[in-house]
């Protein structure tokens, strides 16, 4: 069970019990409750979590979460080992995590040896029995110390004919192509000082870092140790309840891992998405590697056996189990435009800025070419135009005219014509390229105290490198200092849409009412190379802000926050602001962007079509609620995901967006 600590922070009442009130589920009771009902039929002698169990470990409601969860698997009769992660780490004595899982606690499980009691190096050990034989899981603390790891070697030490399976929240890393190694802050270390030294360890799992995978290690007696990787608090709904089946195939010589969701199983069909996925199928998430236990266990255990050779293949029945009654999303691709006036417009339209109607010199921008300083991007509901900075201003170094470009590649529900392509700015970062609202623009001071819809269509480059990106791609500028001089971070601007370098998207602002110390909505991992309509809707009548990516509900949201406060200054497309300056830019694509007073339903966002659109909404304090499952439109990736090879007509409009679905369907074998 790897880092639940999301499931934790919102499954509690002072986040809106946010799984439940969607979902009518929580992810890490679903975990567990899955795992009690199948552990006899798929054979699960015993069940590891890796750290993090929490999030933010002051918070008492978390560990409740965390106390109930757990509780599912004692009552349930299955053995687990639990250990600190990083956010399970507090100054309390005793700490918040042995207050919720003492050694008397862990001691409940049949399997339990000893506690390593320690302050925030809790570590403990159990020995479980499969096919026979015995097996040894060692539990390690976060990053934990000299003297929790001499406790573990005298473990080791007691029992020199067990193999091993080390757990511990950190030890593996990941890099930016899906590549894992043993982290530099600490796995190293352990492997180096302690992993490498003991040959009965066999098998390492952890968490901590995004992502998912392994790797096979060779240890100072020359033997292989598989080291695996597995943390999903960057996928959607903070892991969606995705869990890793390790089978041992003790006869057939295999180790291998499943990924799966109980909790998308479970999740009502009407309210999935194109990213749930009840089975994750890439190659880092369930994986097999060789192992020849007999002779990988001979040089400490020379009598171990491999016991009963007619056992079923559990991961494909926990494939089979997991599916049964499933039926997976059926994703609506949504209507494509007609033409560039193919959306709902909306009278309380603050700002529309449109790629599509971008001048140079006073002339329709063209395919391809560089959109230099005083270049401008129409406000297509007014006369709050974005205007091309000059070069070189500002703090920027060394931009060119040819740095943002002018391209008909476009979200294939957009109505507009293109969008704007900024080229990698990582080989010096202070090459910023960017638009900006003029002096005098009404937008500049809008507060949106009625509330407000927010969307964008953006497309992070391929190219993008977490180590070398954190990026902006619309802002207010100024300071929140000078908002309000008690603000956190008061050089950061009032309002901005990032990417962070874990590739989630951040909006970050100061509310007029309520929250006004300043709140960001995350999201999960965003793809690269893949366009994305973004919509933010603060809704005054919920006193929230939540974030949909194409159509899909995020998991961290904003309560209790109203408008967005406003130091009277220019709006900013291409980069973010930070001491009143632009700063990280952005690398990727922009397109169309609209600002509207109240909250607006799905079917009046730039991604409807003008014939479906209801009437204008009511402003704030009548009717025009949206809620979290409210159906939204998806994404043209989701969609092709569903087309089968055959004959599909389309209507015979030009249109760029449509020219580029008819490229991708050909691609999948559908004939036009």
């Amino acid at each position: 069970m790897p880092d639940t600590q999301f499931y934790s922070r919102y499954s509690t009442p002072d986040t809106g019990n946010l799984y439940m009130d969607r979902y009518g589920s929580e992810p890490y009771a679903a975990q567990a409750e899955w795992l009690v009902e199948h552990q006899n039929e798929l054979n699960i002698p015993f069940t590891a979590h890796l750290g993090d169990v929490v999030d933010q470990s002051s918070i008492v409601q978390e560990w409740e979460v965390a106390d109930r969860s757990m509780r599912i698997l004692e009552d349930g009769g299955m053995n687990y080992s639990v250990l600190p992660g990083n956010h399970d780490i507090s100054d309390t004595n005793p700490t918040m995590y042995t207050q919720y899982f003492s050694a008397d606690r862990a001691a409940r499980n049949a399997t339990f040896g000893e506690r390593y009691e320690a302050a925030n190096n809790e570590s403990e050990f159990h020995i479980f029995e499969a096919e026979g034989q015995e097996y040894l899981v060692l539990a390690l603390a976060w990053r934990a110390d000299d003297a929790a790891l001499a406790w573990a070697q005298s473990v080791l030490d007691a029992h020199p004919e067990l193999p091993v399976i080390l757990t511990s929240h950190e030890i593996s890393n990941i890099n930016a192509e899906g590549e894992i190694f043993l982290s530099e802050s600490y796995g190293q270390h352990l492997w180096d000082t302690f992993i490498s030294q003991n040959d009965q360890i066999f098998l390492t799992l952890s968490g901590h870092h995004h992502g998912a995978g392994y790797r096979v290690d060779t240890n100072a007696t020359g033997n292989p140790v598989v080291n695996v990787l597995q943390d999903y608090q960057m996928a959607y709904q903070g892991g969606n309840g995705l869990l890793g089946l390790i089978q041992f195939d003790l006869s057939g010589s295999q180790l291998d891992m499943t990924a799966l969701s109980p909790w998308v199983a479970a999740k009502p069909a009407e309210q999935l998405n194109q990213f749930d996925h009840l089975i994750p199928e890439g190659p880092s998430d369930s994986w097999a590697v060789e192992m020849d236990f007999v002779d990988r266990f001979a040089g400490f255990a020379p009598d171990w056996a491999i016991g009963e050779e007619d056992d079923p293949d559990y991961a494909a029945l926990a494939r089979e189990i997991i599916s049964a009654g499933y039926t997976p999303p059926a994703i609506e691709e949504g209507d494509l435009p007609t033409d560039s006036s193919d959306y709902p417009e909306v009278e309380d339209t603050a700002v529309h800025w449109r790629p599509g109607m971008t001048e140079v010199d006073g002339r329709p921008a063209e395919e391809g070419e560089g959109i230099g300083p005083g270049s401008v991007i129409p406000d297509a509901a007014g006369d709050n135009d974005m205007v091309r900075a000059e070069l070189n201003t500002r703090g920027a170094q060394g931009a060119t005219a040819g740095d943002v470009i002018y391209t008909t590649d476009t979200h294939p529900l957009s109505a507009d014509t293109a969008s704007l392509r900024w080229v990698d700015p990582a080989e010096n970062s202070q090459r910023l390229n960017w638009f900006e609202t003029t002096a005098d623009a009404a937008i500049n001071t809008e507060t949106f105290d009625d509330g407000y819809t927010f969307e964008t269509f953006i497309k992070v480059d391929e190219g993008f490198d977490g180590d070398n990106h954190w990026m902006g791609a619309i802002s207010r500028q100024g300071e929140r200092g000078e908002i309000a001089a008690e603000i956190p971070e008061g050089d950061e601007p009032p309002a901005a849409l990032a990417v962070s370098s874990l590739r989630e998207l951040q909006w970050t602002t100061v509310a007029t009412e309520g929250t006004t110390t300043g709140t960001s909505n995350w999201s999960h991992e965003v793809p690269k190379g893949e366009w994305l309509h973004v919509a933010i809707i603060n809704d005054p009548d919920t006193n929230s802000v939540e974030m949909f990516v194409n159509g899909a509900p995020i998991l961290r949201d904003v309560l209790d926050a109203q408008g967005l406060a406003a130091t009277g200054e220019a709006w900013l497309i291409g980069a973010n602001m930070w001491d009143s300056n632009p700063a990280n830019p952005w690398y990727g694509q922009i397109g169309e962007t609209r600002v509207v007073h109240g909250a607006l339903a799905a079917d009046q966002w730039l991604t409807a079509r003008a014939h479906e659109a209801p009437e204008p909404p009511a402003r704030s304090g009548e009717s025009s609620s949206l809620g979290s499952s409210g159906a939204g439109i998806l994404g043209l990736t989701a969609a092709l995901g569903g087309v089968a090879a055959g004959v599909v007509a389309l209507l015979n409009v030009d249109h760029p967006a449509l020219d580029q679905l008819k490229d991708q369907l050909r691609s999948f074998g559908v004939r036009i």
